[in-house]
């Protein structure tokens, strides 16, 4: 039986549901409504467009997150004044899960969501880990595998934006720096955007904030609900944890830091949450050795696209690295971008859309930095340069749009590129770069 929090959302029986977006979630949306016994019809930019007359003809709207604030079919649907559901407002009104549990922030959010439903798991609590992270909700709920369990969900500034009727339980927003100027207006409206969910949360004592996001409200001047809670980065000595090198990074310390506190309002003890995180496994290409080659490491953080991130990789790192990056900008400031980063690199092999902007700008501060035309010759030019031993970080720090289909698909590259490297040298003692 299809659960309602909205009646008016079937006022019009009988007439299609207009699901905006081709892409994984709006394919979900589809296959859930359609589960659910009602009709749809799918616009995607590729092969049907959206207009007035289909706005009339529908019975509700389902939009998909990647649709700019802007874009003219979401103009056209608010204007219908048709009710308007994100693919997460779909899924969590469709099911009753036992906990939902909102995970958000700039950076780390999917290795907190992962830490948390392993941690789940391995305590034999009923969960599992949804959105941002890989499978949409309303996925999930088709497949019968969200009634009475804990759900992880990795939360979006698109998803936190769009959704008007997702109310978690509990939200853990774990920092905040800026990012996706090219979706969001501003930096205020990023944060306000983040910040939604958060007062959409149904027990706001169950609000946990980082530090950077506490901050980044007072700068904007805005008030927060006195009940948010505020979570620090753990600190880790010799003799407290034995944590592998994953959980060393300052990210990763902050993540351990808001697991735990959740875990513990469950009444789950420091000992016990340490104890069943052994046997995680991170995400794959999140700040992670790929290879070493003659004594050079290279490093694969292909999720990395933003500055804070890439940032926080290479400090990381107890030395001046070689770096390769670069990408389609998300409207970051590259002026930013280069003067943050530029004391922690030895030398920068560019690629993408940025790479052209960003030599400059670091060959204006004394950083060697050459342009690459692909991933491939940035591997091979940056192995040809390092000294031994030394440190290949590949942290792009922008978003992968302009040659690959996604980071995993970048990350996926970097691997097999480096793989290559090394199967040669293994064959020879000289290995030709052509590029040169």
């Amino acid at each position: 039986m299809i659960q309602r929090s909205e009646q008016k959302w079937w006022s019009e029986q009988g007439k299609p549901v207009a699901v905006l977006g081709g892409g994984i979630s709006g394919l979900a949306a589809c296959k859930l409504l359609n589960q659910r016994g009602l009709d749809t019809q799918l616009f995607d930019e590729k092969t049907r467009v959206f207009n007035e007359s289909d706005a009339r003809d529908c019975s509700f709207i389902v939009r998909s997150p990647g649709f700019y604030p802007s874009h003219e079919w979401i103009r056209i649907a608010v204007d219908s004044k048709k009710t308007i559901l994100s693919e997460v407002d779909l899924g969590f009104s469709l099911t009753k899960p036992l906990e939902i549990v909102a995970i958000t922030g700039t950076n780390g959010k999917t290795s907190l969501t992962s830490i948390l439903n392993h941690v789940a798991n391995n305590l034999n609590l009923p969960s599992l880990a949804l959105g941002n992270i890989g499978t949409p909700i309303s996925d999930a709920v088709s497949n019968n595998l969200v009634e009475d369990k804990i759900v992880f969900h990795e939360t979006s500034s698109f998803q936190a934006l769009t959704s008007n009727y997702f109310k978690p339980n509990s939200l853990l927003w774990t920092n905040f720096s800026s990012d996706h100027l090219d979706y969001h207006r501003s930096e205020v409206e990023y944060f306000l955007a983040k910040l939604k969910i958060a007062n959409q949360c149904l027990c706001p004592s169950q609000v946990f904030l980082g530090k950077s996001v506490i901050e980044s409200a007072r700068k904007f001047g805005l008030i927060l609900n006195p009940s948010f809670r505020r979570v620090d980065p753990l600190i880790v000595d010799g003799n407290d944890l034995n944590l592998p090198a994953f959980f060393k990074t300052k990210p990763q310390l902050e993540n351990l830091a808001f697991a735990l506190a959740w875990f513990q309002e469950k009444g789950v003890s420091k000992t016990q949450f340490f104890d069943h995180l052994d046997g995680y496994i991170p995400p794959k290409y999140r700040l992670s050795k790929t290879s070493v080659v003659n004594q050079v490491s290279f490093w694969n953080d292909s999720k990395s696209t933003n500055l804070s991130s890439t940032l926080a990789a290479v400090k990381s790192l107890d030395k001046k690295i070689i770096w390769i990056g670069g990408g389609r900008s998300k409207g970051q400031k590259l002026e930013e971008f280069s003067r943050t980063l530029y004391p922690h690199i030895h030398k920068a092999f560019l690629i993408g859309e940025t790479a052209n902007e960003l030599s400059e700008l670091l060959r204006s501060k004394d950083v060697e930095a050459v342009v690459c035309q692909n991933l491939e010759e940035a591997i091979y030019r940056a192995f040809k340069h390092a000294n031994s031993p030394s440190d290949i970080l590949f942290s792009p720090g922008f978003a992968s749009f302009d040659m690959f289909k996604d980071y995993s698909q970048r990350g996926k590259s970097f691997e097999t590129i480096v793989f290559d490297l090394k199967t040669a040298l293994q064959k020879t003692t000289k290995i030709e770069v052509n590029f040169l």
